[in-house]
């Protein structure tokens, strides 16, 4: 199997000054967010999906000559399949692109550094509840929010469709408070997670890939008064 490439490290990497810049610095890397993940198997389970992924040599390149500085900060939750399945995705994107960072907040983190550098049409802390994670939001070097995207890429979305009518029990034990450590709600959740883990080794994982990559090439040409959503 072919190994990821070494992506070249950038002459001069710009140092984040502005005062907004502060809730990047103190996001978690991958690293961190894995060293204080609750559970093991979780942690298990992202770790082999990060560590089998590579990347075809043509998006290698792409994120190896990147030419525009992205901050990427995403917002996750630990239990959530998608988390473990799309944050793997991100990070070897990142990890293969000099002119790319990326970093994590957990939805249980003090969202008010996070709040105050995304766009005003988005309150995390009065709509976090409401907001299907993880998500990811992209700034350029002067922190000007370019676009998001999450929870998943579009072609994931009629099979879990189909998985979610097979199992109508995952979905109102998920919105019980009651129930959030029941074991029959673990139970349906490791059955997501593993079911999800096979249709990314499948297919899932590049057409996550090649979404991503697709949203950095219209950053490319987008207009930063009018931030991209997936």
């Amino acid at each position: 199997m072919d190994q990821p490439a070494q992506a070249p490290e950038p002459p001069v990497k710009p140092v984040p000054i502005q005062e907004p810049a502060v809730a990047f610095t103190s996001a978690l890397t991958l690293a961190e967010f894995l060293a204080q993940m609750a559970s093991r198997e979780n942690r298990r389970c992202l770790r082999r999906q990060y560590e089998s992924l590579v990347l075809p040599p043509e998006q290698q390149l792409f994120c190896a000559e990147y030419p525009k500085w992205i901050f990427v900060i995403g917002l996750v939750e630990e239990n959530t399949p998608d988390t473990l399945t799309v944050l793997p995705v991100l990070a070897r994107l990142a990890q293969a692109g000099p002119r790319l960072d990326l970093r994590i907040f957990r939805d249980e983190d003090a969202l008010s550094l996070l709040n105050e550098l995304v766009d005003e049409d988005l309150d995390l802390e009065a709509d976090l509840d409401e907001i299907e994670l993880p998500l990811f939001f992209f700034f350029d070097e002067e922190w000007t929010e370019l676009a998001r995207w999450g929870p998943r890429p579009q072609a994931a979305e009629e099979r879990l469709d189909q998985w979610l009518a097979a199992n109508p029990r995952y979905q109102a034990l998920l919105t019980d408070e009651a129930e959030e450590d029941s074991e029959e709600l673990a139970r349906l959740m490791s059955e997501l997670t593993h079911q999800m883990r096979i249709w990314y080794n499948d297919d899932l994982t590049q057409a996550c890939a090649q979404e991503i990559q697709a949203l950095l090439t219209r950053i490319l040409g987008a207009s930063p008064e009018q931030p991209e959503s997936a």
